[in-house]
């Protein structure tokens, strides 16, 4: 499931990807849009999917009615609207009784728990294109890690690369007035903003919230993306390991490190999982609070 969805169907299950194409078939005559070229994320890749995410073209004005014809249709199970449509459909082909074979090593699975016979399939309004690449999740024989790894590291480097912070400061936090800086946009691509902080309706002072004002135009193409942010080409934005090789190459050893330790405090990877490869031990931290209060 992708980050920004929010929800779940009852009663569902994981997909086989090789029943993907047939559960889709039935919704792509349904609806009149092409769904099965346009999932997101891991869906397709992996053996199994908890649920399928797809991205689909709808004009602003016509999303409303989308979501309608989508809840009106006798193959919706189950509907809910956050900021996608959450639905549950019947998985097409489905055996209960049916073993899989692990294609790497030919060894027999057997039955997969958790199976219902039925699978969410989430509908994302959106430029297809630029979404498969903000969701894009490598196969399990490309990165150990979750797709969300990589976009949480994408967003860490947006955050500290190239970034410039004003030296004038709010009096109660002590907050750049102005920083220029990379965001990573699930909506508009990589873009380039000037955040200032937000003024009180009063004119006293600042909330602890920012305003972004972008001063270049999105950039979508991954070759462009991968050079605004430094690094060597659209490949090392594929998986948390190809970005982690990259900044190493790319990055001063002081930046790379800074993008480290904050990917590693990010609330979500430390949930699921530090990375081994970064992960600090207890003598490691140890040594270095030592470190610190000594002033060394």
């Amino acid at each position: 499931m992708l980050l920004n969805e929010g929800g779940s169907a009852p009663g569902v299950g994981p997909i086989h990807k090789d029943e993907m194409q047939a559960t889709l078939a039935p919704l792509e005559r349904a609806f009149g849009i092409d769904l099965y070229n346009n999932m997101l994320g891991s869906a397709g890749k992996k053996q199994f999917s908890g649920d399928i995410d797809v991205a689909v073209t709808v004009e602003q004005d016509d999303i409303a009615a989308f979501g309608q014809k989508v809840q009106d249709s006798p193959l919706t199970l189950y509907y809910a609207k956050t900021s996608v449509f959450i639905t549950k459909v019947k998985i097409q082909d489905y055996d209960p009784n049916r073993e899989f074979i692990d294609p790497a090593t030919g060894e027999n699975k057997g039955v997969p728990e958790g199976r219902t016979g039925y699978v969410q399939v989430d509908y994302m309004p959106g430029d297809p294109n630029w979404m498969k690449t903000y969701y894009h999740s490598p196969s399990e024989t490309e990165s150990k890690y979750k797709g969300v790894f990589r976009n949480i590291m994408i967003a860490t480097m947006c955050a500290l690369y190239d970034r410039n912070s004003s030296e004038e400061r709010t009096a109660d936090d002590r907050r750049a007035m102005e920083v220029e800086r990379w965001i990573w946009s699930p909506s508009h691509g990589l873009v380039r903003v000037k955040r200032t902080p937000k003024p009180r309706k009063d004119g006293n002072g600042f909330t602890k919230q920012n305003v972004d004002k972008a001063i270049k135009q999105p950039i979508k193409d991954p070759e462009e993306i991968a050079k605004a942010l430094g690094l060597g080409s659209a490949k090392d934005l594929m998986s948390y390991e190809t970005l982690k090789k990259a900044i190493k190459k790319h990055y001063k050893p002081e930046l790379y490190q800074k993008i480290i330790d904050s990917f590693a405090k990010n609330g979500v990877v430390t949930d699921i999982g530090i990375p081994d490869d970064i992960k600090v031990s207890p003598e490691a931290k140890e040594l270095a609070r030592m470190k610190e209060l000594a002033g060394v």
